[in-house]
């Protein structure tokens, strides 16, 4: 939706495949109808955030950026070394929005949920 309204939207995906719903559902035109739908207007990068060339071009792109989604499990960030307060540090007005299936703590925090 941000993207249609004119924001620039840039999305990491991991490298081989990318996201795996690239491959939900219905294919027309050698793509997801699904994901030509729900990430039309997107640039995609594909970034290994455990290689360090990889992990330096990611921190570049935190610089300019005005918000950042991530969707990993709890605690993976801050191993990665991307956390809220080292991003913050490269970009102090840089909004750190993070998505959790099953929140951020308790019995089910690690369980993975979203593709």
């Amino acid at each position: 939706m941000l993207a249609a309204h004119g924001a620039e939207v840039i999305k990491i995906e991991p490298p081989g495949t990318g996201k795996p719903v690239r491959n939900v559902g219905y294919r027309s035109g050698g793509q997801s109808v699904w994901f030509r739908k729900t990430h039309r207007g997107k640039k995609s990068v594909v970034l290994n955030l455990k290689d360090q060339d990889d992990l330096g071009v990611f921190l570049e792109l935190c610089k300019t950026a005005d918000v950042l989604v991530e969707a990993f499990r709890p605690g993976v960030v801050e191993r990665l070394g991307i956390g809220p307060d080292a991003l913050r540090a490269l970009n102090p007005r840089l909004v750190n929005a993070s998505i959790s299936a099953f929140g951020q703590t308790g019995l089910e925090a690690h369980r993975p949920a979203m593709i």
